[in-house]
This record gives structure tokens, C-alpha cells and sequence, in this order.
């Protein structure tokens, strides 16, 4: 029984793995996805048949469900924040707001009010 328990931490690992490796761009997105998804299915499986001693069509479902659906997840997000990041030697800077820079009152409306 703690065997079944070894292929779920095996599953965790992989999709943390995979995020890593699809966000820090260490291989092609296609293949790092494609071999965490085959191992995805096959650590499911067998925690399925191990530990909830599903019948082999059960846990190959939930092996194929599980493992495409957390894969596609954590690949989905590595991807957006791997995008999202700005170019390597990119300066961020962060500007005050325009209140401090001026010495006058502000006026939204354009207007003047009467003092």
C-alpha cells in the first residue's frame, strides 16, 4: 500500500517539474508536455490500481483524465508567466504618482471650484 502512495508523490513531482522546466524554457514546451503527460498517466494508474484498487478501465480513465487535465494545467501557467515576464535585461522602474509630482491640487473635473 505505501507503494501506491510513492506513484502519487511521483505524480506531484512531475508536475512540478514539468512547470519548472516549461518556465525556465529547458526544452521545447511539445516534448517537456508530451513525456510529463505520458508519466502523469502512468503514475495515476497505478496509485489507482494500487491504492483505490479501481479495475484496469477505471484507473487507466482516471489516469488519462488525471494526468492530461493537472499536465495541461501546470503547462498552461508555466507558459502564461513565461510570456508574461519581461525580456532578460529589462530595467523596471516605477514612477511616483502624478499627485507627488505636482505642488497644486488636483482636478479631476476640469473645473474650477470655488475656494
Amino acid at each position: 500500500m505505501a507503494i501506491g502512495y510513492l506513484f502519487l508523490a511521483l505524480f506531484v513531482a512531475t508536475l512540478v517539474v514539468t512547470y519548472i522546466a516549461v518556465r525556465r524554457a529547458l526544452g521545447p514546451t511539445l516534448y517537456i508536455g508530451g513525456a510529463s503527460i505520458i508519466l502523469s498517466i502512468i503514475f495515476v494508474v497505478l496509485y489507482s490500481l494500487i491504492v483505490r484498487e479501481n479495475s484496469a478501465a477505471q484507473a487507466l480513465f482516471a489516469g488519462i483524465v488525471g494526468g492530461v487535465v493537472f499536465d495541461g494545467v501546470a503547462i498552461a501557467l508555466a507558459v502564461f508567466f513565461r510570456t508574461s515576464q519581461p525580456p532578460a535585461g529589462t530595467e523596471l522602474t516605477s514612477y511616483p504618482a502624478q499627485e507627488q509630482n505636482s505642488n497644486e491640487r488636483r482636478n479631476d473635473h476640469g473645473d474650477s471650484s470655488p475656494e
